[in-house]
């Protein structure tokens, strides 16, 4: 990469992403504004204890599950490992709100699935708890992957000195094991705190309907936009209160993140030998499959079922009339076509700017495009609001005027997706090649070819798995995305995470449950052409 494109790279992350949370901060100097009185106001108090305890409960109940299942899976001969491992990480790919769409068709207090069959009131997933537990669910991963990878790396000749000395398989994994891959695991944790406290559908989905009300940060900031011209300054001093709280849990995560690094001797290879269950093997393999099943299987078969409900809420037979009326609405046609642009327009941009800036090799400029997937949705749809809302004029030479208008327009949003994921190709391109083959682009440059031709002859191949993996990320992400597509999305123009959000949040949870269940359709036949991607390129 040339000083120039570095240059340029430098520039658009600047104008992009430093002059909106400057502007944003800016914004918080209003006259008449004092920060103490909006963060120590009543409903405030309310929303930061709203989001601190659901946080922190989905954050507790992430890792009282992941924790275990990793150890089981990553280190044990448990039956059926492929496929939990599959399963307890399907929810990186899902909204989360489908599965509080699913839970919701599950648990309702009067019409839930689970209290029609046992009883009104026998479930409530409604208020803190429900929220806890629905982000819990969805924020598995977060912790299960970070572990699992630990555990990877770990060298089986420690275990098995341990069970030389006399150690139980039980006593083994929880005085070697896991000590090991604990550091891991708790950046996880803090990583799943931080997606709880920025999440916004869950929390208005089963906070604000909720008897009392749950309020949180993200739903309260959500309120005050909704008020126009006179609450955006407090929605303004609210969110700088979630981005400090972001800030705060992003430190500690960064710190455990380095504590986590398994280091093995030096010259010595890892050896990965699954520790026996014995009499535990079944009984053990029954209850991480019973997990998996309620956790992620469960709420998506609550929420098919929902789609072929002739009413929702009632056991009443089957129809197919929410799938006819949803697929031929012109208006769900037109969403459908524009997420589709949108998520392919913004997967593109984020793989080639990920990759051109993997390639620059500056680990500050690496640092500032991942900066902006760990700030909340909301705070940096409400940024871009601000900084983009009117049109921005450059004039070059006092004779050629350019305008740049994104206020009120798609263009807008496409902005906030690619910024906001921008970590997903940087990421990705960057451990790509740093396992890339050097030896191909000198031989190419030895027989003459120029440093371009080298890159894409020789190290573009190289690169084709995770760059293909960065944009599936992204499309799959951006399709439903939720929290930006509604504080961004122009008048009249919906994209399918609005139209979900509003057809579950205001009127017809059938017609919600057929646009999840495509989507869920499309996660799972999108993993399946990855799958068979990576086979065949590996034979």
């Amino acid at each position: 990469m040339t000083r120039v494109g570095t240059l340029a790279l430098a520039l658009g992350l600047a104008f992009f992403f430093g002059l909106p949370l400057c502007l944003l901060l800016w914004q918080a100097r209003a006259p008449g504004l004092s920060w103490t009185e909006v963060w120590l106001a009543p409903a405030s108090l309310q929303a930061l204890t709203g989001t601190l305890v659901t946080s922190l409960g989905a954050a507790a109940f992430a890792f009282t599950v992941a924790v275990p299942m990793a150890l089981l899976i990553g280190r044990t001969e448990l039956p059926l490992r492929s496929g939990l491992q599959a399963l307890f990480t399907l929810p990186a790919a899902l909204p989360p709100f489908i599965l509080g769409m699913g839970w919701v068709s599950l648990a309702n207090p009067r019409a839930g699935l689970l209290n029609l069959l046992l009883g009104p009131g026998t479930f409530d997933i409604y208020g803190r708890l429900g929220i806890s537990f629905v982000l819990g669910s969805a924020g598995l991963p977060l912790v299960f992957l970070p572990t699992l990878a630990a555990l990877s790396r770990l060298d089986s000749s420690l275990e098995e000195a341990a069970r030389i000395s006399g150690a139980s398989p039980l006593r083994t994994l929880l005085s070697v094991s896991l000590p090991l891959a604990l550091p891991a695991a708790l950046s996880g944790t803090a990583l799943c705190f931080l997606f709880s406290a920025s999440a916004f559908g869950v929390p208005y989905l089963l906070g604000v309907t909720a008897s009392p009300p749950t309020p949180t940060l993200t739903t309260r900031i959500y309120g005050e936009i909704l008020m126009g011209q006179g609450g955006l300054p407090r929605a303004v001093v609210l969110s700088l209160e979630l981005l400090v709280l972001a800030g705060l849990v992003l430190l500690g995560s960064r710190a455990l993140a380095r504590r986590g690094e398994v280091r093995l001797s030096s010259g010595k290879g890892i050896s990965i030998r699954p520790m026996p269950l014995g009499r535990w093997r079944v009984p053990l393999a029954t209850l991480g499959t019973l997990l998996a099943l309620v956790l992620v299987v469960l709420p998506l078969l609550a929420v098919a079922l929902t789609s072929v409900q002739p009413v929702w809420g009632q056991l009443s037979g089957f129809t197919m009339k929410h799938w006819g009326s949803v697929l031929g609405n012109p208006r769900t046609i037109d969403a459908t076509l524009r997420s589709l642009a949108l998520a392919a327009a913004a997967a593109g941009l984020v793989t080639a700017l990920g990759l051109a800036i993997a390639t620059t090799r500056r680990r500050s400029l690496e640092l500032t495009a991942g900066a902006p997937y760990a700030i909340p949705g909301t705070v940096l749809a409400l940024a871009l609001l601000i900084a983009f809302s009117r049109d921005v004029r450059f004039v070059l030479f006092d004779q050629v005027a350019l305008v740049l208008a994104l206020g009120n327009s798609l263009w807008m949003l496409l902005v906030a997706y690619t910024v906001k994921h921008l970590a997903f190709g940087t990421r990705n391109a960057a451990d790509g090649l740093a396992q890339v083959d050097g030896t191909l682009a000198e031989a190419a440059r030895l027989s003459g070819a120029g440093p371009a031709r080298a890159f894409f002859d020789a190290t573009l191949p190289q690169l084709r798995a995770p760059l293909l993996a960065a944009f599936l990320v992204t499309f799959l992400t951006c399709v439903t995305e939720l929290t930006l597509s509604v504080l961004l999305v122009p008048t009249g123009r919906d994209v399918l995470g609005t139209l979900l959000f509003e057809l579950q949040s205001y009127a017809d949870p059938g017609s919600a449950a057929v646009i999840a269940c495509a989507f869920v359709m499309l996660v799972l036949v999108l993993q399946l052409a990855r799958s068979l991607f990576t086979r065949r390129r590996l034979s």
